[in-house]
């Protein structure tokens, strides 16, 4: 049912994460790792969202930053807040999706194309799934092996 879109993996770049922690005054210790997701903080998706979609980002920064962001909104739907019915969730999913060729790999993944019982995936999954779907086929095309 799914393409293996592991070959569009990229990871937060040391620069990228300076930038961040410079701008939202984030912590950055050597014993962190996914710092990306450690950062996260659903308490602060506006802030991102409006950072995010400044223009002042580079590429690799907004890479950055909706990792965040697609952590920060998983846990905001496991705080089972209005965050579903939030005008901040429709940005999210509008930005994920309008710059979805930076950002395939994050959607594959939290897609959890691996299960089709969505009991054993992260609560954004469902969420996220139609958005890779939507997108699979592009993808799938660009580098399907030979």
């Amino acid at each position: 049912m799914f393409a293996d879109l592991d070959h569009f993996y990229r990871f937060p770049t040391r620069a990228a994460i300076e930038a961040l922690v410079i701008r939202f005054n984030l912590p950055n210790t050597k014993n962190m790792q996914d710092w990306e997701y450690e950062v996260a903080d659903a308490n602060r998706i506006d802030e991102f969202l409006v950072a995010y979609d400044s223009g002042e980002l580079s590429e690799d920064e907004k890479f950055t930053l909706m990792a965040m962001l697609v952590q920060s909104s998983c846990d905001a739907i496991d705080r089972k807040e209005n965050f579903l019915r939030s005008e901040s969730w429709k940005q999210f999913l509008d930005l994920l999706e309008r710059d979805i060729d930076i950002h395939i790999h994050l959607v594959w993944y939290w897609s959890c194309t691996d299960t089709e019982d969505l009991s054993d995936a992260w609560s954004i999954t469902p969420f996220i799934r139609p958005i890779l779907l939507r997108h699979q086929e592009k993808f799938s095309a660009i580098c399907s092996p030979i």
